[in-house]
Parts: structure tokens; sequence; C-alpha cells
């Protein structure tokens, strides 16, 4: 028996029992990392946003049963501005507040993030929104979000939601098109085309993520608006395109739709009359055509006293202040010794004070574009009065000085409205289109194809792209001869 014990044991029997330990000891380490990375994990998933000092509003406004309710934080690290609709339709309400409090979580993590890391950069989250009536009685509400948590750039995204206010439906976008999948090929189609043909994305289009992105399923066209004779189909950043694009956005003609869209969202005018964009329709096309020759020569003969005069144009720039933006816009027009115009909303004054301050300190001229950017011809005369008043009175409690001309949103205006304004109404005759290309170098293509003696060219300075196009909007325009001067010193 003790000589059986004793025995020694073969070479293959030590072998396996070796391989046995190493197989357990492989599976031990990967439990042990496996559960870390879970627990990691799960806490990552379970973070909630940290809380932080906001005030908060609400507002009626110019359409009936919509309230506006904003809400701001000043915290000097995670600052934030949000204003987004409310009804009483409960369905609605809770997919814009989940899209809201979405945004502003993904937003307050990342920089409590930043934070914990030791960077000191500060960040910066604004959500606006906009609301298009249609003549099927539905809106389209657009949410624009423009979110920088660090880094050269920040990031732009759309979410859109149709409302029926009589019914309280939401409307989704295979419901305009009788949920028939052949129209749905036909709305892929117009939109791959709009995209190759659209000239701010030429060179941009990252052909396998648009091609993914426009395949046919009503998933990927969620994100649309019907504004006027329009169907317009927005895109977030890098979505189809590289950075350079901005966030496309891509307007088919309901024309061109005609047989797909079912009542009510079939167009009720002449085909020939649905080719203009919606900025078009309201940005003053029919002063452009003017004398082209007056670009041809840098200087006029005044008929009246007989002397020269150089050739004049008032830049403007709407919706800002902006913290990142109009900084660098404000340099630009000083190494350029140009005057412009900046045509400021009440509410982001309220947020940027300083900013405001800095344009006058630069002298410019302060305009008043209304305090959320509403559509005034569809409010009562005390909402437009409030709208106007309590925007002149954060311009002058901020700068010092009050606004000395105002601009409606959309160019939107009617007498009943000029009867209760005090300030002069300055519309505008280029429009850039900077809000639709967000394409530096498109900016000095629109100016180009438009601009004359005594125009008034419509930019705004809350795009990045705009900063950047504008050196080269300057040099030729002085190159051409070229004076730069505020709206109320035109000419």
């Amino acid at each position: 028996m003790n000589k059986s014990r004793n025995k020694q044991r073969k070479p293959w029997i030590d072998a396996a029992f070796i391989s046995m330990i190493a197989l357990l000891s492989i599976s031990l380490i990967f439990l042990s990392h496996s559960t870390k990375s879970n627990a990691k994990q799960t806490t990552t998933d379970n973070r909630k946003p940290p809380e932080i000092s906001k005030e908060e509003s609400t507002k009626e406004s110019a359409f009936p049963g919509i309230l506006i309710k904003s809400e701001v934080s000043n915290d000097e690290y995670s600052p934030y501005s949000i204003q987004y609709p409310q009804s009483k339709v409960e369905s609605f309400n809770a997919q814009i507040k989940k899209y809201i409090d979405e945004q502003l979580g993904t937003y307050l993590i990342a920089m409590q993030e930043n934070k914990r890391v030791g960077s000191k950069t500060p960040g910066e989250l604004n959500i606006s929104f906009e609301i298009f009536p249609h003549t099927s009685g539905s809106y389209s509400f657009v949410m624009i979000t423009g979110t920088y948590i660090g880094g050269a750039n920040g990031y732009t995204s759309f979410n859109t939601i149709h409302y029926h206010p009589a019914s309280g439906e939401v409307i989704e976008i295979d419901d305009l098109f009788g949920h028939e999948e052949s129209n749905l090929i036909k709305l892929s189609t117009l939109v791959r085309d709009n995209i190759k043909k659209d000239p701010s994305l030429k060179d941009k289009v990252l052909e396998d993520e648009m091609l993914l992105a426009t395949e046919p399923k009503w998933s990927n066209f969620e994100k649309f608006a019907l504004i006027e004779d329009t169907l317009v189909v927005y895109f977030d950043e890098y979505e189809i395109a590289n950075g350079a694009a901005g966030a496309p956005i891509i307007a088919v003609p309901l024309a061109e739709l005609i047989e797909q869209l079912v009542a009510p969202y079939k167009p009720k005018v002449p085909v020939d009359s649905l080719h203009k964009t919606p900025v078009e329709a309201v940005s003053g096309d029919e002063d452009v055509e003017e004398d082209e020759e007056s670009n041809e020569t840098e200087v006029q003969v005044d008929e009246q006293t007989g002397n020269t005069k150089k050739k004049q144009v008032a830049l403007t720039f709407d919706d800002g202040p902006d913290p990142k933006v109009t900084p660098k816009i404000l340099a630009t027009l000083a190494k350029y010794d140009a005057k412009a115009t900046f045509f400021m909303l009440g509410s982001r004054v309220e947020f940027y004070p300083e900013i405001a301050g800095d344009v006058l300190e630069a002298g410019h001229e302060l305009g008043n574009h209304t305090w959320t950017h509403a559509n005034l011809t569809n409010m009562a005369s005390d909402a437009i009065i409030e709208e106007v008043s309590r925007t002149n009175n954060i311009i002058e409690q901020s700068t010092g000085s009050a606004p000395t001309v105002f601009r409606p949103p959309y160019g939107a205006f009617n007498n009943d409205m000029l009867n209760i304004l005090s300030l002069p109404v300055v519309l505008w005759d280029v429009d850039t289109l900077d809000w639709k290309h967000r394409d530096a170098t498109q900016l000095l293509a629109s100016v180009k194809s438009s601009v004359h003696d005594g125009s008034t060219i419509l930019m705004h300075d809350i795009h990045l792209s705009t900063a950047q196009g504008l050196e080269s909007v300057l040099a030729y325009l002085t190159s051409e001869g070229y004076t730069f001067v505020t709206v109320s010193e035109l000419d």
C-alpha cells in the first residue's frame, strides 16, 4: 500500500493539473475584471446630473394654448439658457420635457466629469425653439440645441414636434404621407437630391453616412417641419456631413411632393409659386434687384451737391449676443475699422450683459430684436409692447445706452405693429442665409451675389461659421470701395 502511494506520477498528470490551475486563474481574473467593468458601467449609466441654481419663468406665447417656459442658470462653470414650449396636452409636454431633460442632464454630467479631471474651461448649453404655423392648422416646433463642453468646437442638434392644437394630436412624418412606403421612397430620393444640389454642402457630404441617414425609413425623417410651402428636414451636426457644414437643413418644396402628401398637407397655391425657401419668402427679395452698375465703380456723384461719395453698406447681426461668436466678430470688425448694428434678443442680453456692453464700447449700434424672437404679427398689442420694452430696458441696464433701432423677428410686421413701436423698423435686402448654410465660405458668395450701394446685410452673431467667414466678406467689400456704416448712418 505504501509502495503504491509513493509511486511517481506520470508527466501528463502534472501537465493536466497545471493547465487546470492556469485556466482557473484566467477565469477568476476575467470574472473580476468583468464585475468591475459592469459596476463602473452601472455607476456611469446611473449618474445623476448635479444640482445647480437656476431661475424659472413661464409666459404666454403668441400662439393660443402655447406657453413658453424658461430655465436659466448663471453658474460660472456650467451655464445654460433653455426655452421650450408647453401646452394643455400632456403627451406633447412629456415629449418636449423628455428631450430637455436628456440634453440638460447629458451636458451637466459631462461638465461634472470635466471638472473632476481638472478642466477649467466653462461650457455652455443653449436650447431655443421656433414655432411655424401651417395652413393645415398644425404647428411645427423646432428645438435648436447648441452645446459646448470643451474642445475646439461646439455641437448643434435639432429636435422637432409637429402638433395640432385643436385635436391635441402629435403628428409624425408618416402621417403626412398616408403611411405609404412608395411615398417614403419618393421623400428619400428628393432629400438626397437636395443634399447633392445644396452648394453649402459641396465637398462636405460624408457619402456613406448620408446614404445611411436618408435610407427610406420613416425614422430617418422624423426631424421635420412644415414651413409655409416647404418640407424642411433637419440633420444633426456630423450626421451626414463633416464639421465644416454645420448642422444641415434640407428644404424640399411641397410642390415636388404634391402627389405623395395627403390632405390637408397638400399645397393650396399654384405649383409655380412654390419654389422659394421659407427665409427667402420674408427676406425682401424684391429689393435685391438693383442696377448692377453700382458695383462697378468705387465712388458715385451726389446729384444735389456734385460731390463724390463712397459706396456704403450696413452690416447687421441678429440673435446675439453670444459669448464665443460675438467677441470674434467684434475683433474682425475692429481690424477693418468697420461699424455694424447688432439686433439683440433681450433674453440673451440678460444672460450675457458684459458682451452687450462690449458691443457698445466698440462703437457699434444697438438694436432691439424682441425678448423671445416671437412673430409679433400674431400677438396682441400689450404683448408686443412687453416684448419690445422689456428688451429696451435690459439693453439699457446692461450697457448704459438704449437701443436706437428695431428689427422684427422673421422680418414680419404690419401697420398695427408700426403704430405702437417707438423705434425705427429696419429690415434687410441681402440675406446671407448663414443660419442655414453654417459655411464660412458660403458667406462671401451670398454677399457677392446681391450686395450694392446702400445694402443692409443680414447675418447672425450666434454661428461660429459666420465669425469665421466675416473677414473674407470685409476684405472683399473693402476692395470694392465700400465703407461700413450703421443702419442709422446709411444714406
